[in-house]
């Protein structure tokens, strides 16, 4: 503070002694004298003012301290706003103020006997925050009567009031909660029962996406100026660059502003080449890109200026980033003939290649697409793409770029195609059998003690499974044992004499015969309609997949059989002989898909309207098993073990075709021709009996089954809008290119409505 007073009179002794000066200066510097001493007093008089306001700043805090109460404060205030003023006739009549303020506050008798002005503030601060807190409280604000409740805590630690009022806030939340979950509940139920309901849709909007930003108002004047007539002969480039400025502001039509465009000539080696060109009704474009082309130079055309400069000079290069979607990545590596993977391993879980990421390798294809496109990158030094993953950084010429912002808009709509494949597949068997099966046994010595017809039955006519072998163990003298070793069957196919039983039996003694006569009867009728719709939306020029079918797993191959005879074991009716024998293991097993399959390649094409189809349908039957290999004997003293291989391999009959057509938006194309029929009939008779008129039928045993299959495949190819919905809709009471569902969507930048009233 000592070091601040003397700063202020040091000033004042420094007036003083200028003020004498011009008694023994010399004539010619008085003007000089008298200039500076008048700066000195400004200033002087700016540095009063200053302290001046700051004491009365530092006189209103010590009244409202007086005003709460705080004495020694503002007595304190008071004695630093007085060291603040020095004394002059400019601060005296403040300096008399603060003074006699000062001493009326120390005349205050104390009030040490009467309540703390403080604690009473605080107090009426309380009552405030209570009064504000309970209306908070009444009209619904429970997040602002919590935010003053806790204030009146912080200053009150032991309010009652305030605790209570915490506390029925809390309830109140709870209670919110409880209702919360019940409406969700019931909200989630709704759109489980809403889900029936077809998907609302709205009107689709124009995109408002615009452009990526680049120099289109110039492009746009070079494009649309016209310049009538030029006629240059042996004029120097320097000159003609000069004219065709002027010439474009005189022709200037488009309404932009500033009128006319700004060329440039840069010519650092001082070329100026003389021009030779007549040109008539061209636009400005056309003039430059003919002009630079006769004398071997080129221009770029930046944001405010065309600029001209020797062929070859490339030392202008700009760097722009652009966003690509993936859609547009892989509509331009496919172009190439490339794929999006930077990798040949088709493992989708194996780990990627060291030094090698996906990007990298789409960065490679599209600087291809675009070096194909006429973006060279090789011949300009300096010239680079960089892609990763979102984004393409290119750095190259103007006019490159904006060959690549053309491309990248060209290519940057999505186009996506809705693939429905509807399959009807009908199936069909009719069965007829009508036979009587004869038994005749009897005792006499001159008749034949047992006579049996054979005639076949068609119950396993269409069995999807080969005939099953037996592992045999015999023994001279006994029965021996059979094991059947029965192949897998697959679930789902038409069987039709499956489970046919005789429909009657009959049983009567001749004489001394036994004679039993089984009759089988059946007509049989069944059938299966498959009808499967998937639908599938793919990008242009990608493939789908439909399947509709059964994986069947059966093994490639088996282990060998080992069999072991042993002198001891187990016992087969009393022998001792023991046998073992391990079965050959399944092994490599591998899966195919019994049913449909579908692989459909749509490529959109470029009049937005016709889609080029590649289709390649597949339908795959089983039809049963083939057991390979010959049987293994195994012989132990008098015990023969005879054991199948039991190596069965599936049989598959596969009916696919491949085919490409063109149709139109919305059009259907319908395959068929995968049909099958197979007709088996069995006609067993006894001989000489079968034959007789009449009478002969019922020693006839006659049966055909026919089995039909037809597989039609509808495949519809539908335009897909960026919103959602097929630009041709199909629906009824639904307009085309609509945007189905909630028409408000969220984005990174906020709410977005769609419907069209927006």
């Amino acid at each position: 503070m000592k070091n601040r007073v003397l700063s202020k009179i040091v000033p004042l002794a420094l007036l003083s002694a200028l003020a004498m000066a011009p008694a023994v200066l010399p004539a010619n510097g008085l003007r000089a004298q008298e200039t500076d001493t008048r700066s000195l007093v400004e200033k002087e008089t700016e540095r009063i003012n200053d302290s001046m306001e700051r004491a009365r700043e530092v006189q209103t805090l010590a009244r409202a301290q007086a005003a709460r109460g705080d004495k020694s404060g503002a007595i304190a205030s008071y004695e630093y706003a007085l060291s603040l003023l020095d004394p002059n006739p400019l601060t005296q009549g403040l300096i008399n103020q603060l003074q006699s303020e000062k001493a009326s506050l120390e005349r205050t008798p104390s009030t040490a006997g009467s309540p703390d002005p403080a604690f009473q503030a605080q107090l009426e601060l309380i009552t405030k925050l209570l009064d504000r807190g309970r209306a908070q409280f009444l009209a619904g604000d429970l997040s602002g009567a919590e935010t003053t409740f806790k204030d009146v805590e912080t200053r009150d630690p032991t309010n009652a009031e305030a605790k209570n009022f915490l506390r029925r806030i809390a309830e109140a939340r709870r209670a919110s909660g409880w209702l919360d979950r019940e409406k969700t509940r019931e909200q989630m139920l709704e759109e489980v029962s809403r889900g029936w309901q077809r998907p609302g849709v709205f009107m689709e909007r124009q995109s408002t996406v615009e452009a990526p930003q680049g120099p289109t108002p110039l492009i746009e004047k070079l494009e649309k100026i016209v310049i009538p007539s030029v006629d240059f002969s042996g004029i120097e480039l320097a000159r003609v660059v000069s004219t065709l400025s002027a010439a474009s502001e005189e022709f200037d039509n488009t309404g932009i502003t500033p009128a006319g465009v700004n060329i440039v000539l840069i010519d650092p080696n001082r070329l100026n080449p003389q021009v030779n060109i007549a040109l008539r009704n061209l636009s400005l474009k056309r003039v430059l890109d003919f002009i630079c082309d006769s004398v071997g130079f080129q221009y770029e055309v930046q944001f405010d200026a065309v600029v001209v400069r020797p062929g070859g000079e490339v030392t202008n290069l700009e760097t722009e980033f652009f966003p690509i979607s993936r859609a547009t990545v892989i509509r331009m590596v496919a172009a190439v003939g490339g794929t999006p993977a930077a990798s040949d391993n088709n493992d989708p879980f194996a780990a990627p290649e060291p030094g090698v990421s996906a990007a990298a390798g789409e960065s490679d294809a599209i600087r291809q697409f675009l070096q194909q496109a006429g973006v060279n990158f090789e011949g300009t030094p300096g010239a680079s793409l960089v892609y990763d993953g979102s984004a393409m950084i290119v750095t190259h010429t103007s006019r490159n770029l904006t060959r690549v912002r053309n491309i990248l808009n060209r290519y940057s709509e999505v186009r996506q195609v809705e693939i429905e494949a509807k399959f009807l597949d009908v199936a069909e068997g009719v069965l007829e059998e009508l036979g009587i099966d004869w038994r005749i046994e009897g005792s006499g010595e001159k008749w034949l003690s047992q006579y049996r017809t054979t005639n076949r039955s068609l119950d396993t006519a269409f069995s999807p499974s080969a005939t099953s072998s037996k592992l045999t163990i015999t023994r001279p003298g006994d029965s021996g044992l059979d094991l059947p070793v029965v192949p897998p069957n697959l679930p789902g196919g038409i069987d039709l004499g499956t489970g046919a039983a005789p429909i009657a039996s009959l049983f009567r003694t001749v004489g001394d015969f036994n004679v039993n006569a089984i009759i089988n009867a059946l007509s049989r009728n069944s059938g299966s309609d498959l009808l499967s719709a998937p639908k599938v939306t793919v990008l242009s020029g990608n493939r789908a997949n439909i399947t509709v079918a059964q994986e069947f797993r059966y093994p490639q191959s088996y282990g060998d059989i080992e069999s072991q005879v042993g002198q001891t074991g187990g016992t087969i009716n009393g022998g001792s002989a023991g046998v073992t024998i391990t079965a050959g293991t399944p092994q490599d097993f591998a899966t195919r898909n019994i049913g449909v399959e579908l692989d459909v390649t749509p490529t959109v094409e470029e009049d937005d309207y016709s889609i080029s189809l590649d289709l390649h349908p597949r339908v795959t039957e089983f039809d049963g098993f083939v057991e390979y290999g010959g049987s293994s004997v195994a012989i132990s003293g008098d015990t023969t073990v005879t054991v199948p291989s039991g190596f069965f391999q599936p049989i598959f009959s596969v009916r696919e075709m491949r085919t490409k057509v063109t149709i139109w938006d919305g059009a259907t194309v319908v395959m068929g021709g995968l049909t099958r029929e197979e007709i088996k009939r069995v006609k067993d008779k006894v001989p000489v009996l079968g034959d007789i008129p009449l009478v002969g039928r019922l020693f006839r045993n006659e049966g055909e089954t026919e089995q039909k299959r037809n597989l039609l495949i509808f495949v519809t190819a539908n335009l897909v809008s960026p919103g959602g919905s097929l630009k041709k809709q199909s629906v009824r009471g639904v307009s085309p290119n609509s945007l189905f569902q909630n028409p408000t969507i969220v984005t990174p930048g906020g709410s977005v409505d769609r419907s069209p009233q927006h």
